[in-house]
């Protein structure tokens, strides 16, 4: 008995199963519609990134290229220039006019070119605008008196920079040592050439700008490279995980480059979000889709064994339940009875009022009945005016005799409709098992014999 009432709520759970199965088939679609779509959006950004990072790759390393070139130029002329005056320590004031003018001639974006002996600044070319530096111990100005020992001690070329200028304004500054001949012929420390690049124009003049699509910045003061400040730009573009990052390499020193695109390539551009809200309306749709394509599937089997007019269960859905409760019964030995109900005085109704009140009338009967059952038990309409009733656990007696008087008072219940007030009545036809019979075949033969019995018995007593 326990296992029957088990089958029972597992029928019942397996219909609500049933019924939720179209949403969550649509549920299912619309996630894997969306997953692919997202996927595909995925895979579109990720090429666009290494797209975007190829060509800020291809941007930066000519960023690069201009600048070494444009420094090494630059830087050229103070090589040349300690070139010529070590071969001519002793050189005039007119002699160092005409150099200057020559070398600055080369690269004329050049600020000034300085030469001091001993780290003094005794030359300086053009003179106008940097009367200043004049006489001026390197040594001894705070912002390039490290740069100076350093040239002294180390004996090569340094770079500085950008600096504050002892002149005023702001200049990357070349320093060469020059090495004269001493007595011995063993070289030592003249002093040096320093030649003053002012930042502003170079940078403009290769488009190291910083309203460009590409954004730049520089760091490396005083030619330190990744462990020098930063003098151009904004520091965080050091961090931005998007970014190029090249070393600029000088003489004397080298700097470090980072570029990195102004809009950032993983930004949700309206493109982006538009891809976003289409895979969603592809899921959606493609969802709804499913789920209305597997309720249509589920309506028709629910057609398939439902009576289309009452509702109820129809022949084939009570004969494959009654077959699955038979071999459930042999097997467990529990009883259950089968009702066969015939409506007695439906035929005249639907003859004089029609098909659309006999309909309403059969619909009124399987309500009724309804009402007086079980949810255990099944109530299917046979054909016409015929049903049959499945009650498990249900022997003859008391309980059995009970049940059709209170089916017999429901369906007998008036139905008021169009200004009309109709009822029937039934003849009840009750087969148990195993009393009865041992297959549906027999029981439903027995039920259908002891309602013609009841049909005759209560056609005699009204007669």
């Amino acid at each position: 008995m326990f296992l029957y009432r088990w089958s029972i709520v597992a029928v019942t759970l397996s219909d609500q199963a049933r019924q939720s199965r179209p949403l969550l088939l649509g549920l299912l679609m619309a996630l894997l519609l969306l997953a692919f779509g997202e996927l595909l959006i995925s895979l579109e950004r990720a090429r666009e990134l290494q797209a975007a990072r190829t060509h800020l790759q291809i941007e930066a390393s000519a960023m690069r290229a201009r600048l070494e070139s444009e420094l090494a130029a630059s830087f050229s002329v103070g090589l040349s220039a300690a070139s010529l005056v070590s071969s001519k320590p002793d050189f005039s004031t007119r002699d160092y006019e005409r150099l200057a003018r020559s070398l600055a001639g080369w690269y004329p974006g050049l600020r000034n070119i300085a030469i001091a002996p001993d780290n003094v600044v005794r030359y300086v070319y053009p003179r106008q605008g940097n009367e200043k530096a004049l006489g001026a111990n390197l040594e001894q100005v705070p912002a390039q008196r490290e740069a100076a020992l350093a040239v002294r001690r180390e004996w090569k070329p340094l770079v500085s920079g950008p600096v504050e200028l002892v002149q005023g304004g702001v200049g990357i500054v070349h320093r060469v040592p020059i090495l004269v001949p001493a007595a011995d012929d063993a070289p030592r420390y003249w002093g040096l050439v320093s030649v003053v690049i002012d930042p502003a124009p170079l940078f403009r003049r290769i488009g190291l700008s910083a309203d460009a699509d590409v954004v730049y910045a520089l760091r490396g003061r005083d030619g330190r490279g990744e462990s020098g400040a930063v003098f151009f730009g904004n520091a965080a573009q050091f961090r931005d995980r998007h970014a190029i990052r090249m070393d600029v390499l000088l003489p004397g020193g080298q700097w470090q480059l980072a570029a990195g695109w102004r809009t950032p390539p993983d930004a949700l551009t309206p493109r982006y979000l538009l891809w976003h809200a289409l895979a969603l309306l592809l899921a959606l749709g493609g969802g709804t889709l499913v789920t209305i394509a597997a309720r249509s599937q589920l309506r028709l089997q629910v057609l398939a064994s439902q009576d289309s007019l009452t509702g109820l269960a129809n022949r084939n859905q009570f004969l494959f339940q009654a077959r699955a409760m038979l071999a459930l019964a042999a097997r467990q030995k529990y009883p259950f009875t089968v009702l066969n109900l015939d409506l007695e005085g439906f035929k005249g109704i639907n003859d004089d009022f029609g098909h659309e009140i006999g309909d309403a009338m059969l619909v009124h009967v399987a309500q009724q009945a309804r009402e007086c059952l079980r949810a255990s038990d099944l109530i299917a309409r046979f054909g016409g005016d015929e049903f049959l009733v499945l009650l498990p656990d249900t022997e003859p007696g008391p309980v059995l005799e009970a049940l059709v008087a209170r089916l017999r008072g429901a369906i007998a219940q008036p139905l008021n409709i169009k200004g009309h007030t109709l009822s029937v009545g039934i003849s009840v036809g009750a087969a148990s098992y195993p009393g009865d019979g041992f297959s549906m075949d027999d029981l439903m033969r027995v039920a259908d014999f002891n309602m013609y019995a009841n049909k005759r018995s209560r056609r005699k007593v009204e007669g």
